[in-house]
């Protein structure tokens, strides 16, 4: 295939994929990977977020949307494996936003009888002493007090030669859990709250203890498949289709992190999670107050922002940098996703409560907190 016919096979594909989105209706095209909703009451939104794509240093798929009409979607500058700019079908590796999926599978085991928030983990693995009563509900509000095996490896581990056999993927889950169960706790369980992927490591183990299945597979029959998430994946390695730009390149294929940050997805699937999520289709009503029932700010794979009327949650790995934020949770929706090849290097703030600063100057230019600030301003 010539490369005029593929960037023409390219655009074709996701323009089908984004009217799918928007109740089949068509969508304007402003040039080269930018797509927008027509209809007036959008207007000075879409304007302004064209406009700060083409002059600024945006790097990026992007799709926003309510449940019924896809506002603006792009693809910005960073490259897919094919040599074409990103769209909104390029696939990322979506880091800490797998969690959401995680808490999706247990609120279905939930659903079902066969477990409940208030079992303790002890019950799944026996000879975990050190857990005590932490519960499951401790591990999805992230209030058991484990170490987090991947932001602090050296502790969790023990030693630095076995945090190099994590980072080659060489670890098992024997050796996984028998670190585990001998590294102290930081805090006693339920006591407050603490970021730590172990936790979803352990929910994503629990989800197979019962049903006797992958997560992988649990992932797809449960969610992908259903939904029509044709791009995305659990603990698969190679399909990653957008090119990163950081120097950690992609992440390995660490089956210790399902659960935790593996699964690999682009903005359309994104989307469909999300609108099935917060229109009941993925959980009934009580599982979805449970896994948005926030404490300390965390929830089950979401955080609540005291300022603003939104739920969120960022994902991070070597090379990736993603954000869901959803706007107005309870009301009439709006999703903003954010999906980047390129790590965020501490040098973004991801506060909402932040401005962006200095907008005129490229070495302080925040594009996550650019967008948002659009979004806000005609959304929110």
């Amino acid at each position: 295939m010539n490369i005029k016919l593929m960037k023409h096979t390219i655009c074709e594909n996701a323009t089908k994929e984004l009217t799918a989105q928007n109740g089949a209706a068509a969508l304007g095209y402003a040039d080269e990977n930018m797509w927008f909703s027509e209809k007036p009451d959008y207007a000075a939104c879409v304007n302004e977020l064209i406009e700060t794509v083409r002059e600024r240093e945006i790097r990026a798929s992007i799709l926003i949307a309510t449940d019924e009409d896809v506002i603006f979607a792009c693809g910005a500058r960073s490259k897919d494996q094919n040599g074409e700019t990103v769209t909104p079908l390029s696939t990322f590796e979506i880091g800490s936003l797998t969690k959401m999926h995680t808490a999706v599978l247990i609120f279905k085991l939930i659903e079902e009888g066969r477990l409940a928030l208030s079992d303790k983990v002890t019950k799944f693995f026996p000879d975990y002493a050190e857990a005590g009563e932490m519960t499951v509900f401790d591990l999805l509000h992230m209030r058991s007090g484990i170490v987090d095996f991947a932001n602090d490896a050296e502790v969790f581990f023990g030693d630095e030669e076995t945090v190099e056999a994590m980072e080659r993927g060489e670890i098992t889950d024997e050796i996984f859990l028998g670190r585990l169960k001998a590294c102290d706790l930081t805090f006693e369980p339920g006591s407050k709250m603490e970021y730590s992927n172990t936790n979803y490591v352990l929910l994503a183990m629990i989800v197979e203890q019962l049903t006797g299945k992958s997560f992988k597979e649990n992932a797809e029959e449960q969610i992908f498949r259903p939904l029509g998430m044709g791009s995305s994946s659990a603990t698969t390695f190679g399909d990653v289709t957008s090119v990163p730009e950081g120097e950690g390149g992609y992440m390995m294929e660490y089956g210790i992190a399902r659960g935790a940050g593996d699964i690999h997805e682009n903005a359309v699937d994104l989307l469909k999670f999300d609108r099935a999520f917060f229109n009941g289709r993925l959980v009934n009503r009580a599982s979805m107050d449970g896994v948005l029932d926030f404490v300390d700010g965390y929830g089950c794979g979401w955080e609540n922002s005291e300022k603003y009327d939104l739920v969120c949650h960022d994902g991070e790995t070597n090379s990736y940098y993603c954000l869901n934020y959803v706007l107005h949770p309870a009301g009439k929706r709006t999703y903003l996703l954010m999906l980047t090849c390129c790590n965020s290097d501490d040098e973004e703030d991801e506060d909402e409560d932040e401005t962006a600063k200095a907008a005129d100057n490229e070495a302080e230019f925040n594009q996550y907190q650019t967008i948002f600030d659009i979004v806000k301003k005609y959304l929110l």
